[in-house]
């Protein structure tokens, strides 16, 4: 009984996944996966570095405000509220974000992540459901690159 009601349950969650919503959590994934790396080596120019090369100028522009305004929900960038060019706060978002653990730097980017799927996706879902698909996702592919 308790089980047909959790696999009806997780049915109906994964019936709300489509492509559309996929496509945009691979792009808010390549966006994650670029901002891990500028941690690493930083570079002067972070939203040419982070925006995916292989997206059209309207998804090119969705995506900056998308960034944008999932910068401005995380409270870890409180201290970047201060910057109007989004250069500078993605600069200053990423300074914040060097302080904490490697561990809690990549939930705060799997975070980051989610909130531009949803923003992208024009926030069809909740975004603990954009949450839940964006670490699937990501653990997939990471599991998949280990393979």
């Amino acid at each position: 009984m308790l089980c047909t009601k959790i696999r009806t349950q997780i049915k109906v969650l994964l019936s709300k996944f489509d492509s559309f919503m996929d496509a945009h959590i691979d792009t808010a994934l390549k966006v994650m996966v670029a901002l891990k790396n500028v941690l690493s080596s930083p570079v002067a120019d972070v939203l040419t570095a982070i925006i995916p090369g292989d997206v059209d100028n309207v998804i090119q522009q969705d995506l900056i405000n998308a960034i944008s305004k999932a910068i401005e929900v995380l409270t870890i960038a409180d201290n970047c509220k201060q910057y109007t060019n989004l250069n500078d706060q993605l600069n200053c978002f990423l300074q914040q974000i060097k302080l904490l653990d490697p561990q809690f730097q990549d939930t705060i980017l799997l975070k980051l992540a989610s909130l531009v799927a949803g923003t992208l996706d024009g926030g069809r879902l909740e975004q603990s459901l954009y949450d839940l698909y964006t670490q699937a996702k990501y653990l997939s592919t990471a599991t998949k690159a280990k393979s």
